[in-house]
């Protein structure tokens, strides 16, 4: 009977974040729950430095504010019981587990990889899909699936999600708010009630919700892909339960957001703008319209504020939304 937890955490060029979360997950309490951990195609040693840790051979001081080093400190006692795998391998079960991809599928495609995988394990009763730029709290993962697990409505749940480097700052409870009317701007809200889908960064569900929601749509590579997986379902549980909140929340993390896009600014502009026209677009063709008509003038307001790559960012991803492109970005003339 499927009972245990399955953690995944993606890693891309990452390892010392990665190593940080893992630090804090070991230190769970009162949550027996298995680690996967899927790189995707990393290039910066990220696989070596991870196995070399579990082994007892590297520490990581983690850069994180001194009022969170109890979530991560003492280290755990190495050597851990730890596997390094390719995806096809056969599985011993250990309780942490690499899985080496061979290349960046992005944050969709290396989630859907990963829930693939641990939806093929017989045991696999819940899963937590967590970004590796994560500090969880040691009861945050009990808190979750309890709340779950006792859910009448078999809900998908997220995190009272705080800032890494602000620890006492709420980001978000749980999830975002499309702005009313037919311009979407996603904004982080406290409270539960404001929430019309959950972000990706902390994602907490039964294997039967996640059967029913499937995976992550890959056109999107990186970026709005949560907004498509859980707002659709929270529209309709809303219709079916009046004043029924449709996600649950509980524990709480520390995200240092969008911890890998930041190193290129460009880039990160780019899946923003393409991503959130495509869902823009699904949503409704009014919405579609009016999303891209702030995407214009955003171009104009980055080059005001002396940012060109930003400007230069959201003026290919509107062309490349135009365009019809999706999944990973590729130099273009």
């Amino acid at each position: 009977m499927p009972n245990r937890s399955y953690v995944l955490v993606l890693n891309w060029n990452g390892w010392a974040d990665t190593l940080t979360c893992l630090e804090s997950l070991l230190h769970s309490r009162g949550f027996d729950a298995r680690i996967v951990v899927w790189d995707n195609g990393s290039t910066d040693d990220s696989v070596e430095r991870i196995t070399a840790w579990a082994r007892g051979e590297l520490d990581v001081l983690p850069s994180i504010p001194r009022t969170l080093h109890d979530r991560v400190r003492p280290p755990t006692p190495k050597p851990l019981a730890f596997a390094t795998r390719e995806p096809q391998e056969a599985d011993a079960g250990e309780p942490l587990v690499l899985i080496r991809g061979d290349r960046n599928l992005g944050y969709a495609g290396g989630n859907n990889a990963a829930m693939r995988w641990a939806l093929a394990r017989p045991d696999c009763g819940w899963l937590w899909i967590l970004n590796n730029d994560i500090v969880v709290d040691a009861q945050a993962g009990a808190e979750l699936l309890a709340a779950v697990r006792n859910d009448p409505y078999d809900r998908p749940a997220g995190s009272f999600i705080f800032h890494l480097d602000e620890p006492e700052r709420l980001q978000a409870c749980g999830g975002q708010r499309l702005g009313r009317g037919p311009l979407l701007a996603p904004r982080y809200v406290d409270r539960i009630e404001s929430v019309d889908y959950l972000t990706g960064a902390s994602l907490f569900m039964s294997r039967r919700r996640a059967q029913q929601l499937g995976l992550f749509n890959e056109d999107y590579f990186l970026n709005a892909e949560d907004l498509e997986y859980t707002y659709a379902y929270g529209r309709r549980f809303a219709r079916a339960h009046p004043g029924v909140p449709p996600f649950l929340v509980a524990g709480r993390v520390w995200h240092r957001e969008s911890s890998s896009q930041a190193r290129n600014r460009y880039l990160h502009t780019y899946y923003y703008t393409r991503n959130l026209l495509y869902a823009a677009r699904r949503i409704g063709p009014i919405h579609g319209v009016a999303t891209l008509a702030a995407a214009l003038a955003r171009v104009g307001l980055a080059l005001l504020r002396g940012e060109p790559q930003a400007a230069r960012g959201i003026a290919r991803g509107i062309r490349d939304y135009r365009a019809g492109v999706v999944g990973a970005w590729q130099q273009r003339p």
